[in-house]
């Protein structure tokens, strides 16, 4: 926690189910498409559900974070203890294939999750908030 704003944060229960399945999903995808796969990241993840759940506890959904230290994704991966270089956010997808078919069906999203320079990734979910962070 930074003050009340989540920050760094592990995923858990049906949480850390969804995050996995995403992580499965994703790492499935690469590899239909010739790509090697990713590696996960345990403090990118703690990133990425920091910011998933502050989305949720401040109302917003943006990439940008309302709070300084942690407004952008490569501020929130170092305030965890790592680097990134690429985020996906979404918003209200119900399952984990839901957010994946969003993510593949947006070039800009897509092209973070076939990016041949990612060789890591965290995920984060939160009350319907999702997000891929990555790093190579």
């Amino acid at each position: 926690m930074l003050g009340n704003v989540p920050a760094c944060c592990a995923a858990t229960g049906t949480h850390k189910t969804n995050v996995d399945e995403v992580f499965a999903l994703l790492n499935a995808y690469r590899t239909s498409l010739g790509l090697s796969t990713l590696a996960y990241d345990n403090a990118l993840e703690e990133a990425m559900q920091g910011h998933c759940m502050h989305m949720v506890q401040a109302n917003f959904f943006d990439h940008t974070g309302p709070v300084s230290q942690l407004a952008l994704p490569w501020d929130r991966a170092e305030y965890c203890g790592t680097k990134a270089n690429a985020e996906n956010i979404a918003s209200g997808q119900r399952t984990p294939a839901d957010v994946m078919t969003s993510w593949k069906n947006s070039s800009g999203h897509d092209a973070n999750m076939r990016s041949s320079n990612a060789k890591r990734v965290g995920i984060g979910e939160f009350s319907l908030r999702w997000g891929q962070i990555f790093s190579n």
